[in-house]
Parts: structure tokens; C-alpha cells; sequence
């Protein structure tokens, strides 16, 4: 009985002492350094900007040109990408060339609905334009937003020697880089978006067919099922 008690407690010394060099591996960094990801090192900033077109309106023009309704529709495309907001289109006001800017809105209005813009989407509005100016032009703007990345290279800590098995000062930064210029959005770094309004001809549809009494989801298909046995096929 002495026997075994005494080869337990071996037991016991022997795996106390394995467990000690094996925690302090685990924490050798710290919390602080546990918890420092490439996100909180090497951060990205998304703030608004504005971006804007500049049409040229002078007194003696008399419709828009081909590279102007290009320039538009090059436009309208980036603000259904990357816009926030309304798109706002301004007119000079004051400056001799006023007339002619109401006259060209106009035809910019035609072109937004060839872009499928209306309603709450664009706003109207004015500026108040220098009398001396006869080519005030019209501004074309809305909200984007831009990202920019922490920049890298910061190699000003030797690692020839590196004891405390830290991560570099770069690490993670090259990535957060790369997904700074490829996200389509940058305002999808800042939260989520919001969720599309329902579709109330699918809601009406649904009802319809719940009142009378007939099956109201989705007909299934039996080449829906991804079987095993229908792909071998």
C-alpha cells in the first residue's frame, strides 16, 4: 500500500513539473499581445468624401455633347456602386450663363432616367455664381466613401535577437492593405448594411394564395435535392 501511494505521488511531482514550462509558453507574450490582431495593429480608416463632376456650361452652348452624356453615365455608374445618400445636381444661379445651365439640366435629367434615377435618389438645388463667371459650370456630386490603409515598412526593431518570440511590427499589414483596395464598398468596413424592403407583389401573392386556401411555398423540384445519386446520374 506504501508502495502505491508513494509511485502516485511521483506521478503527481513529475507531471506538475511537465505543466510548469508549458504555461509559461502559453502566456509568454502577455494578454496585451495575445489580444493585438493585424486589425487593431495595422487599423483602417473609412471616411466620407465627395465626389463631384464638373459640367461645362457655357452661354453659347446649346445641348449637351457626346462626351458630356458619357462623362454623366460614367458618373451615375460609380454612384450605384460606391454613392451614399442622394446624388445633387446644381445649377449656377446669378451668373450670365444662368439660362443656358437651367436648359442643360434638363437633358441631365433625361439622362438620370436613362440611368434609372428618380425620385428621393437625386436632389435638385442651386449656387449662387459670380456675375463675372459666364461659365459657371454644374455641379454633380454625392457621398462616397474611401478607405485608407496604416501604411507598412516599419522595420525600425532589430530581430536578430528576439527572445520573446514577439510578432513583428509589420505583421498582418500587407493584408489589411490588400483588403483596403480591394473592397467594393469601404463603407462595408464600418457595419453592415441594411436589409432591402420586402417584396410586396411576393407578400401580396403569398396572401392571396394563403386565403384561398391553396399551398402558398415555393414548388419543389426533385432537382433541388443534390443527391448523391441524381449527380452521379
Amino acid at each position: 500500500m506504501k508502495i502505491e501511494i508513494i509511485k502516485t505521488v511521483s506521478r503527481l511531482c513529475v507531471l506538475a513539473a511537465l505543466s510548469v514550462p508549458l504555461s509559461a509558453c502559453g502566456g509568454f507574450n502577455g494578454a496585451e499581445d495575445a489580444l493585438m490582431g493585424a486589425r487593431a495593429a495595422h487599423p483602417i480608416s473609412v471616411d466620407s468624401q465627395v465626389a463631384l463632376l464638373e459640367l461645362e456650361a457655357p452661354r453659347e452652348k446649346i445641348a449637351l455633347s457626346v462626351q458630356d452624356k458619357a462623362q454623366l453615365q460614367n458618373f451615375f455608374a460609380h454612384f450605384k456602386q460606391r454613392g451614399h445618400g442622394a446624388i445633387s445636381i446644381s445649377a449656377p444661379s446669378g451668373s450670365p450663363n444662368e439660362r443656358t445651365a437651367v436648359s442643360l439640366v434638363s437633358e441631365i435629367r433625361e439622362e438620370l432616367n436613362k440611368a434609372a434615377l428618380t425620385g428621393g435618389t437625386v436632389g435638385y438645388g442651386s449656387y449662387r455664381a459670380s456675375m463675372g463667371n459666364v461659365a459657371a459650370p454644374i455641379l454633380i456630386s454625392f457621398v462616397k466613401y474611401v478607405a485608407t490603409p496604416s501604411p507598412c515598412g516599419n522595420w525600425s526593431k532589430s530581430y536578430g535577437k528576439a527572445p520573446g518570440n514577439k510578432p513583428t511590427q509589420d505583421l498582418g499589414c500587407a493584408s489589411q492593405n490588400n483588403l483596403a483596395m480591394l473592397v467594393a464598398d469601404p463603407a462595408d468596413l464600418k457595419g453592415p448594411r441594411d436589409e432591402d424592403a420586402p417584396s410586396a407583389l411576393r407578400r401580396e401573392k403569398v396572401l392571396g394564395l394563403y386565403a384561398e386556401g391553396e399551398v402558398s411555398r415555393t414548388k419543389w423540384d426533385l432537382r433541388d435535392s443534390n443527391t448523391v445519386a441524381d449527380v452521379a446520374e
